[in-house]
């Protein structure tokens, strides 16, 4: 029996999502789940009142997926020894695997009763209350595991996640943090540090490269690519965005909003062809996607398809009537067909609708202007200076495409 003795030392049961860790301990390295079976009911014939025997088959069958027999295990140990703290905190792992928490929250809270300092138990704490939705708790008793046991990056990731939930974005950053210094070359773990940087303000280069790091690491999804092209786009990285894009798109090919910003961007690399095709698909794989409409009609004409923008506009307008873009959109359509007439209204929407957007305003000064009503152009003007809506690079321009206005109109 002393070979067996090496690992009765290893039933502590310790869970970090679905996966379950185990304390090691000296001696012999511990034979495979089924193999270990085997070997303790062989023991137990000779010692069935050994309670570590029947903590060892409870470890065995656990790890088996065998929660109900590894649960019946684990009641043996405790009712064969009252004290026996490890049985405890084994039989809340397999009661939270099936989810019986409140059971499971008594079975360690006993665990923590005979030893309050095992930080084990805490980590085991801090998972049930997870499984109740006592989040606040969970969050308390993962740092009890971390001051008592020290830094662990699994264990920053779940307290990371159980911040986020709580809306707690300071906290969880700083979480995220402390895992990818531990685990550097752990992608998941650059991928969600990245993620909470990107929500940060004035985190953009800090976000992008974490996430290049996770691109590096192999840990992107359709959705991160989408993430690091945004910020990528941000930065006034195009080649850069449509890259992640492409990338995007080929994980995700059913994403319209993809195909949409992939579109945006290429036109914006005046990849015009390319950018019609992208914005095509996005309004193929989405119908109802009135900003794809809009973007297409833009795409379109510049392309000269004026009459076909003109019904990508009126598509986008049919669905969603709230957009001031695509109201000046199409001003900006009219006014280059040389309608200016019926520009005139769709600036006038735009700017109902958001009375501070600047390029409305200054189309609708131009289109104005060529009407010949050189005063109210020159109002329109006067409006975005007073009320501050002009670009700082524009404003000397502004200023003097207004004189020449008040000149034209006395």
């Amino acid at each position: 029996m002393r070979a067996l003795w090496g690992w009765l030392g290893l039933g502590l049961g310790v869970w970090l999502g679905a996966a379950e860790m185990v304390r090691s301990a000296p001696g012999p390295a511990v034979p495979p789940p089924k193999a270990l079976e085997e070997q303790v009911r062989a023991a137990l014939k000779d010692q069935p009142k050994e309670p570590r025997l029947w903590n060892n088959l409870g470890v065995s069958l656990r790890r088996q997926g065998r929660n109900a027999e590894a649960i019946s295990a684990y009641r043996q140990a405790v009712r064969l020894d009252g004290k026996y703290a490890d049985a405890y905190s084994n039989l809340a792992v397999a009661l939270t695997a099936i989810g019986r928490h409140e059971e499971a929250l008594g079975a360690i809270r006993t665990a923590l009763k005979l030893d309050r300092d095992n930080p084990v138990y805490r980590l085991n704490l801090a998972t049930v209350y997870e499984g109740l939705g006592r989040d606040g708790e969970a969050a308390i008793e993962y740092r009890a595991y971390l001051q008592r046991a020290g830094e662990s990056a699994a264990v920053y990731e779940r307290l990371a996640k159980i911040q986020q939930k709580l809306g707690r974005t300071a906290q969880a950053r700083t979480s995220w943090q402390k895992a990818v210094d531990l685990e550097p070359e752990n992608g998941a773990y650059r991928l969600a540090y990245g993620q909470t940087l990107a929500a940060a303000p004035g985190q953009d280069f800090a976000a992008i490269a974490q996430l290049e790091a996770a691109v590096r690491l192999k840990a992107m999804d359709a959705r991160s690519w989408l993430l690091l092209a945004t910020l990528y786009n941000a930065q006034q990285q195009t080649d850069a965005a449509a890259a992640a894009l492409r990338e995007a798109a080929a994980l995700d090919p059913s994403s319209a909003r993809i195909h949409n910003d992939l579109g945006v961007t290429l036109s914006k690399l005046k990849l015009t062809d390319q950018a019609a095709e992208a914005l095509g698909r996005a309004v193929t794989l989405a119908p109802s996607y009135a900003e794809a409409w809009s973007n297409l009609g833009v795409v379109l004409r510049v392309q000269g398809k004026m009459n076909e923008a003109e019904q990508a506009y009126q598509r986008a307008l049919g669905i969603e009537s709230r957009l001031p873009q695509i109201y000046n959109n199409l001003g900006v359509l009219y006014l280059e067909s040389e309608r200016v007439q019926e520009s005139v209204p769709q600036f006038q929407q735009a700017l109902t609708l958001e009375p501070g957007y600047w390029e409305a305003r200054r189309n609708l000064a131009m289109a104005l202007g060529r009407l010949g009503k050189w005063g109210a152009a020159a109002d329109q003007l006067k409006l975005a200076l007073e009320a501050a809506q002009v670009p700082s690079a524009l404003i000397t321009q502004v200023q003097a495409d207004l004189q020449k206005l008040q000149e034209a109109s006395r």
